[in-house]
């Protein structure tokens, strides 16, 4: 899908977040009409973080027939390569056509026939449960089972696998869905960037959003795995490469975040202007260290007098909701 197509199609679902509307098409349609009477850009269209659909990861093929297992971006972070196997074998068994408990698409309610698939997606959904006693809810994953023609698979919080049900006219707990945004004469707040440069290495680029997931911190972790972007626990572990992401700059500052053959990941609404000093480290490293948190996650007082300390994501780090890679800057030779 292009650039112009999965945006109005980021667009079009986010009219039918506000307005109620169920259907994908008309809602396109709607969109694309306020574009053609020059009420939205294309720059509207964009989700500021994160792609409109999640690309795809690791493809399994079992030598015995030619059905391709499409895997989440996400899912080997979540479950390991033993896991994801034993979720091909269990297609294998449970895909076949007349067996007691058949794989049914949480995208369309309809048995999965592996047998005349081309290829079936596997998800993951992350639902948090409140266990008596605990401290904290407890992170459960469920696989989610997809024809190929119902879309692109992805890590789902679970209320974003309930909305998409709903969208589709399937039946849901309207308990699981997210609470009603209410748009209409909010303005919405601009996202904080950190730029620290230690003593030895790379600098650091922190982005942090201003206003919070609509899923909650949740689907702000669904949608940072989806995107094929690591946790992180700053306490345990340094940064891994990421090759096929980078960050533009020049030397009036940073462009965009995008990850090759995907797209662009994040643009702000002009370039991001960090000091001469990181942009010297930057050249220097030719790469930065990004990191991303949820809203919130150091106290926006912090971040407005330019005290932000990294040392509070420490224990985001711990609650997996650190998400960060050492990135290839380009454009700065």
């Amino acid at each position: 899908m292009g650039d112009k197509n999965r945006a109005l199609r980021a667009a079009a679902r986010k009219y039918m977040d506000e307005s109620g509307e169920t259907s994908l098409q008309a809602a396109m349609q709607h969109v694309r009409h306020k574009h053609e009477q020059g009420q939205h850009s294309e720059d509207d269209y964009q989700e500021r973080m994160g792609f409109a659909e999640a690309p795809y990861a690791d493809e399994h093929r079992p030598q015995v027939r030619g059905t391709a297992y499409f895997i989440a971006w996400g899912a080997q972070e979540l479950l390991g390569l033993d896991q994801i196997q034993q979720l091909v074998e269990h297609a294998e068994k449970a895909g076949q056509p007349g067996v007691q408990d058949p794989i049914i698409c949480h995208l369309c309610d309809e048995p999965l026939d592996v047998t005349r698939e081309k290829a079936v997606q596997v998800g993951i959904a992350l639902r948090e449960v409140q266990r008596p006693g605990a401290p904290k809810p407890t992170e459960l994953t469920f696989p989610v089972w997809t024809h190929d023609a119902c879309g692109h698979t992805r890590v789902w919080a679970w209320s974003q696998l309930t909305l998409e049900r709903r969208r589709r006219n399937l039946p849901v707990a309207t308990k699981d869905l997210p609470p009603k945004q209410h748009r209409r004469g909010r303005t919405a707040v601009e996202d904080y960037f950190v730029f620290p440069v230690p003593e030895a290495g790379p600098p650091v680029f922190y982005l942090q959003p201003g206003d919070a997931h609509r899923h909650g911190p949740l689907g702000f972790r669904a949608d940072r795995l989806s995107d094929g972007l690591p946790e992180l626990d700053l306490s345990q572990e340094g940064l891994r490469v990421l090759d096929e992401w980078s960050i533009a700059a020049d030397r009036t500052g940073l462009h965009y975040i995008e990850r090759q053959n995907t797209g662009r990941w994040y643009q702000p609404p002009k370039p991001w202007s960090p000091s001469a000093e990181w942009l010297a480290a930057a050249h220097y490293h030719q790469a930065a260290m990004f990191l991303t948190a949820p809203a919130g996650s150091i106290p926006t007082a912090k971040l407005d007098t330019g005290s932000g300390n990294l040392t509070d994501l420490l224990g985001v780090g711990r609650d997996g909701l650190l998400f960060g890679a050492l990135m290839t800057v380009t454009g700065l030779n």
